[in-house]
């Protein structure tokens, strides 16, 4: 009995995780940083180095999201460092 109750709320937690992933995936194009600052707050970078960088010079951390940073409006990285709307702490 204790196996089968394992295994429905782990089969019910997976359900839950793959039905709210496209959900929160589902923006992919921003052509400005007014749209992608109202899903990603603190902008996205295209890789972990290029978030790491942004922090380093500045910035709060962006969220990793190469899909997204691919599909948005070159523009949006007017500095070409692989982030895409950063903003800066303080």
């Amino acid at each position: 009995m204790r196996a089968l109750t394992a295994s429905a709320c782990f089969a019910l937690i997976v359900a839950l995780v793959l039905a709210a992933a496209p959900i929160a995936d589902a923006r992919t194009k921003f052509s400005s940083c007014d749209e992608l600052h109202r899903v990603y707050t603190n902008g996205i970078s295209k890789s972990a180095a290029a978030a790491n960088l942004a922090v380093r010079s500045g910035s709060r951390r962006p969220i990793i999201a190469p899909r997204v940073y691919r599909n948005s409006a070159p523009s949006l990285d007017a500095d070409a460092d692989g982030t895409m709307c950063e903003v800066p702490r303080g």
